[in-house]
């Protein structure tokens, strides 16, 4: 609802005297200015203003929309990630909004599901929409990984078949209870986005990955990610800044560090490393340098958050040669740094403003008191500082020498906060709440802008003709057998500029696993292949090299029983969270060992994720010896093995066990010395050394859910098309028990999970996990560890709704001739991959035999 709070006579002045914003150039295509900057060089804006309006306010509309995210402009239009349908749980979902910037008036939505997500309905809507002014397009990045492409001007899908990505079952996107979305940025051809994946092959182990995509078509051009293993996700959004006639994109990264990319190859330039975990304030570049800050562990020192300055001249890992200054103690992890007349400002995550000196990070005067909580960028625009707090605060100041004085400031309505940043263009200040959109300016005031600086130049470097790096396009692919995909090569040089596209009888191409490619790029995988396989592509011009993957998955019917103690590699998210073993070598461990048996989960899932040989002391901050001991449970107390021998007596059976099953080759003890507090004395701390052994399963072949890693004991896994629809799953599912509790384990259809609930001892059919009011069904079911479940699910699409199925049954018994649970979504899931899902938090889940089939 539009809430018109000037009178018609105000707004007919303002319609007279503001040039129409439906007419102007893209103003804000990007959630942090057009330069990246969180400035503006507009004039004559208010400084000052009442949310609640009323006869005579400069607030020209509110529309009541909950917004908590930035929002963008571009052509006279407004464009926002937001809650469809907050009002009725059975229908929310996720939307992109366009409003139009001079009325408030709604011009269309895209409404589309939140599915297999743990994000709750008041964390959704957290990335920005990105505008390309070139083609008039908008690019949306949901919580769930919808990425879509849409026309700015009409809202239609642009992006042929499948219309969007499933960044989820294509990408293994990371969609956590945070609900940390990255934003898109467009570069040139390419809209490049970024989240925490856990994929397949190389990728299968989880990283902050990049991936930029063809804005016009949605191909993958290029892929790469930061460090492996980060410890958070993360919401910071790129930048784009050419450095010494160098063009980057910079941003801060899960894995805690800042990293700069070439964005039209992906090849990272530098890497500053400064926090414990993820950062999520967005980079500043200003010249050479880059400012940011994080609100977490220093990597070197016991204080918490920091604000930095980083030489963006230097390459490779500038951790230490790249830092021109860093404070440590400033609590700077949501809100971005801007630069004033020379002065940082930064608001800290306590909404203290800091006003710094860039060149050394001191204080230039006392920090300013806003509120108690800050989200949202600063806008500075007109000489004056626009800052909104998270608790409903907001203030405009101007800067002074020393800081800034706060010259209005004034609530939001009851209930309201301020996450996203404010926005302008044209003379209007566009400002995002949870509760509304409001538009503010001048009613009398001229349109005024002093242009920006323009951003510097790209150099050509010496030799810009000479191709310093290849990129086969499409990156990443998946097919089904007997289509046909092209290939072709681009080259770049040594600064990431184009130089030309590579002539077919230029490029070598070799391919690692089945299909075919001719002399022209063309490749194709045979229709007789009746397995998921994955093929590598490498691509050679001359002395460079460049790499495509290739994920060719079949047709309905598919058999697994992991008997050949693989899990095909082209499946999402399965490896790294789940190894293969032989569950009647592991029963028998069990019964004669428990140890062995819980060394051969472990040791199994070590060998498989990391190496064939595998160290374990506390020697390293990764503990991996404390790691064994705990999973083993003899890590405290007198449980624990203090010295070699006791750890010999507690362990040495069980591994000359594994040694006779030749799962391990050798087992090798020794020692290490820990440092003790008294100064030159050391501890000789126990160390073991692991090398796997030859033996292959031989038995019954499984999938083992593993309890090995934290992050990843509850998670899901897709292993097919994205499109696919009406179809049956079903598996042998078995569980341990540990400390008296049961483990969840569940089958994903068409983008819902059915799930055998171990706490509560229920069957559960459900689409988003939060929001069970949205979709779920339950019904009693008592199951128990040590036993041999066949569990089936069902999806379909009957007369435009989603129809769920399923049933679970002790295996060996007869099959139910009734469906024991059902549901219909009558605002469905029409079309998804088929997955696992599991919570092996608290024990391990084993599969065997799963199929998947058509619905008859």
């Amino acid at each position: 609802m539009i809430r018109n709070i000037a009178s018609t006579a105000l707004l007919v002045g303002i319609c007279a005297s503001l040039c129409s914003i439906s007419n102007a150039e893209e103003s804000w295509p990007y959630w942090r200015g057009p330069d990246y900057s969180g400035v503006s060089g507009e004039k004559n804006l208010p400084a000052e203003w009442d949310p609640k309006g009323g006869e005579g306010s400069n607030v020209f509309w509110a529309q009541e929309i909950p917004i908590r995210s930035t929002p963008t402009l571009m052509n006279g239009k407004l464009y926002a990630l937001t809650t469809a349908n907050p009002e009725d749980e059975s229908q929310m979902g996720e939307k992109v909004v366009c409003i139009d910037a001079e009325t408030g008036s709604t011009v269309w939505e895209h409404v589309f599901n939140v599915y297999l997500s743990d994000v709750p309905s008041e964390r959704i809507g957290w990335s920005s929409v990105a505008c390309d002014p070139e083609t008039g397009n908008v690019y949306a990045l949901g919580v769930c990984g919808y990425f879509c492409c849409l026309n700015g001007e009409t809202g239609q899908l642009m992006w042929q078949h499948p219309q969007y990505k499933s960044l989820h079952e294509e990408f293994g996107l990371l969609s956590t209870y945070g609900g940390r979305t990255n934003f898109p940025i467009v570069h040139e051809n390419n809209v490049i986005i970024s989240a925490v994946t856990i994929g397949w092959g190389d990728t299968a182990k989880p990283a902050h990955r990049f991936i930029a995509f063809d804005k016009r078509n949605g191909v993958p051009v290029w892929m790469n990610g930061t460090s492996l293993l980060p410890d958070d996700t993360t919401y910071s959004a790129p930048v784009l800044a050419v450095i010494d006639g160098e063009l980057q994109m910079i941003f801060a990264s899960g894995d805690g560090g800042i990293h700069s990319m070439h964005p039209r190859t992906g090849k990272i330039l530098w890497s500053y490393f400064v926090s414990g975990r993820g950062v999520n304030t967005s980079p500043l570049v200003v010249g050479n340098r880059v400012y940011c800050g994080h609100g977490e562990e220093n990597l070197d020192t016991t204080d918490m958050g920091a604000v930095f300055c980083i030489d963006t001249t230097k390459r490779g890992d500038i951790t230490r040669t790249g830092e021109v200054w860093r404070k440590t103690g400033i609590f700077n992890g949501r809100s971005s740094p801007i630069m004033i007349d020379g002065r940082l400002y930064v608001a800290d995550d306590r909404a203290k403003l800091h006003c710094l000196d860039p060149d050394t990070g001191e204080a230039l005067g006392d920090p300013v008191r806003m509120g108690t909580m800050m989200r949202a960028n600063l806008l500075y625009a007109d000489g004056k500082i626009y800052a909104h707090e998270a608790n409903g605060r907001g203030y405009i100041m101007t800067p002074t020498e020393t800081g800034a004085d706060i010259i209005h400031k004034f609530r939001f309505q009851r209930g309201e906060e301020a996450h996203g940043s404010p926005i302008v263009s044209e003379g209007r200040i566009f400002i995002p709440t949870t509760g509304n959109l409001y538009c503010i300016g001048l009613p009398d005031a001229e349109v005024e802008i002093d242009p920006l600086p323009p951003m510097p130049a790209e150099k050509k470097p010496a030799g810009a003709n000479k191709p310093a790096e290849a990129q086969i396009v499409p990156a990443e692919l998946l097919l089904r057998p007997g289509y046909r995909q092209g290939f072709h090569v681009r080259l770049y040089n040594e600064r990431g500029q184009f130089v030309r596209m590579a002539a077919a009888a230029e490029v070598q191409y070799e391919l690692t696993g089945p299909g075919s490619i001719d002399d022209y790029g063309l490749f194709q995988v045979g229709r007789d292949v009746d397995q998921p396989v994955a093929t590598i592509v490498d691509a050679k011009v001359g002395d460079l090299t460049t790499q495509a993957r290739v994920r060719t998955i079949p047709e309905l019917p598919w058999a697994f029983d992991f008997s050949d103690g693989q899990i095909p590699l082209p499946w999402i998210g399965m490896a790294y969270r789940h190894v293969p073993l032989d569950f009647d070598l592991l029963m028998s461990l069990r019964k004669d060992d428990p140890m062995a048996s819980d060394l051969y989960i472990y040791l199994m899932s070590e060998f498989e994720n990391f190496a064939p040989k595998r160290v374990f002391d506390d020697s390293t901050p990764q503990l991996r010896w404390s790691g064994l001991l705990q999973f083993l449970d003899i890590a405290e107390g007198a449980e624990r093995p203090r010295d070699v021998e006791a750890a010999k007596e507690k362990l040495g059976n069980s591994l000359q066990r594994l040694i006779d099953e030749k799962v391990v080759a050798s087992a090798e003890w020794s020692t290490w010395d820990r440092p003790t507090s008294e100064e030159g004395v050391t501890a000789a701390e126990p160390r073991l050394t692991v090398q796997r052994g030859p033996r292959l399963i031989d038995g019954n072949g499984v999938l083992c859910k593993i309890t090995t890693i934290p992050k990843g004991a509850r998670s899901q896994g897709w292993i097919g098309h994205p499109d696919l629809h009406d179809y049956t799953i079903q598996s042998d599912v078995y569980a341990f028990e540990r400390n008296g509790k049961l483990p969840d384990i569940g089958l994903i259809a068409q983008r819902y999970t059915f799930d055998m609930m171990g706490a509560s001892q229920q069957l559960q059919i459900r689409t988003w996990t939060p929001q069970l009011n949205r979709f779920s069904v339950n019904v009693p079911f008592a199951w128990e560890a040590d036993q041999w479940y066949t569990i089936k699910f069902s999806a379909a699409v009957e007369d435009g709704k989603a129809v769920l199925r399923g049933k679970v049954w002790k295996k060996g018994e007869e099959e139910p001739s009734e469906w024991m649970i059902e549901g219909v979504d009558e605002v469905p899931n029409t079309i998804g991959s088929p997955g696992f899902f599991g919570n092996a938090k608290d024990a391990e889940i084993f599969y065997d035999n799963l199929t998947v089939t058509r619905n008859n």
